[in-house]
């Protein structure tokens, strides 16, 4: 697999934190909505970050900026875990899935 670049990194963050917002508006439970702004809030310190970033340099690889690499994959982790119990429109659910395996996907080749 090869690794993703800043450009590539900003772009995906960005269609999960657009995926995340549906959630947290289709969360039938303040529990439910906590955790999708929990892991709202860590992707958006991390878009805000990458925004920060000159477009020079885009090209390079990604490395998380915002948090610690560990803390990000294990908030993925605890979030999939959690996220496949709840109930949500389908289009929702499989685009939030698709996003966060391809997050995770490549979280894990760093």
């Amino acid at each position: 697999m090869t690794t993703m670049t800043i450009s590539q990194a900003s772009e995906l963050i960005w269609d999960l934190l657009q995926t995340l917002e549906d959630a947290y508006w289709e969360s039938s439970n303040c529990e439910e909505k906590d955790q999708v702004f929990n892991l709202m809030q860590l992707l958006n310190a991390e878009y805000m970050e990458l925004l920060k970033i000159s477009i020079q340099d885009h090209h390079y690889e990604y490395e998380v900026i915002s948090t610690g690499l560990a803390s990000l994959r294990q908030a993925l982790e605890d979030f999939q875990r959690v996220a496949l119990q709840q109930t949500r429109r389908q289009s929702t659910s499989s685009r939030l899935n698709a996003f966060l395996n391809k997050l995770s996907a490549n979280l894990s080749s760093n």
